[in-house]
């Protein structure tokens, strides 16, 4: 079904959710094991639920930030840039912003590419969660805070990995946080621990020392969303069509849209945020 991919989602990125865990295969399970495979079972079955939100971005992608407007659809996520490098956009820049937004939504198959490379990344997400269980092994950081536990991963190794977007997940280590008592994933913070090269380093490669983090909001009573992606990486090999290897996201302002929303509907939306955002940066300017 149609998510926002983050983005980039989260999101990537995130990125996003390759410290999570998948379905324990074991007959017998520890209790970490058995909340790990409660958390992911959780996980799946959230992206497998319709459920579509608009919200506000703040992006830093190399040298370059944006301020930016996202709406989920069924067509894939669609954004408004706001700002850039901290200043409002000039009425040139306006101008191709607009042209932009509507050449997107008047071409059928930019919009088609647009919802393939949003399900690529979801796919793609979670096949790797589904490995977690298998790619790492979990301990205990501690003891719990509250409602939050905190367990520290690293590579198994006697998983053999099966492609080579799992062996970049494997090639990682860290902590990861769950809320125990909603089995849900909350956070993660990790770093690439081996380079991964693939056919020798000659098809690509990612550096040892890459660094990510990832963390998780619960927007209502059934339905999470990530709310920060920061990927610092280096190599030959990108796996997500939403996050490069500089990557610094944080989402806010998280707001419910129908399933069913148009694509007008939706870039109404993103006008009226360029509307408020212009109405709050001119009353800032008088203080």
């Amino acid at each position: 079904m149609m998510r926002h991919s983050r983005t980039i989602v989260f999101l990537t990125a995130c990125c996003v959710v390759f410290a999570l865990m998948g379905h324990a295969q074991n007959a017998t399970l520890t209790p970490t094991q058995q909340l790990i495979k409660d958390v992911v079972f959780n996980e799946l079955q959230d992206r497998e639920c319709d459920s579509f939100w608009a919200y506000r971005i703040q992006q830093k992608i190399g040298h370059d930030s944006f301020v930016k407007h996202q709406v989920e659809t069924e067509h894939g996520p669609i954004f408004r840039i706001l700002q850039t490098d901290g200043k409002p956009l000039s009425g040139q820049e306006q101008s191709k912003e607009e042209q932009r937004l509507n050449a997107l939504l008047n071409d059928p198959r930019a919009l088609q590419k647009n919802r393939e490379e949003h399900l690529q990344d979801e796919e793609r997400l979670q096949r790797l969660i589904r490995l977690m269980p298998q790619a790492f092994l979990f301990d205990p950081d501690g003891q719990s805070s509250g409602d939050l536990i905190t367990f520290h991963f690293r590579p198994n190794p006697d998983f053999k990995p099966p492609t080579y977007e799992a062996r970049v997940f494997h090639g990682m280590a860290g902590t990861i946080e769950v809320n125990q008592r909603l089995k849900r994933f909350v956070a993660m913070q990790g770093t690439v621990v081996n380079r991964v090269d693939f056919g020798y380093g000659l098809l690509g490669y990612v550096d040892k020392g890459g660094k990510f983090a990832i963390h998780r909001e619960q927007v209502s009573q059934a339905r999470w969303k990530t709310d920060l992606v920061d990927v610092h990486v280096s190599g030959h090999v990108i796996l997500f069509k939403s996050v490069s290897k500089d990557h610094h996201e944080e989402r806010s302002e998280f707001q419910s849209v129908p399933t069913s929303i148009s694509l007008s509907d939706a870039k109404r939306l993103l006008d009226q945020s360029a509307s408020q955002n212009e109405a709050v940066l001119h009353i800032g300017s008088n203080f």
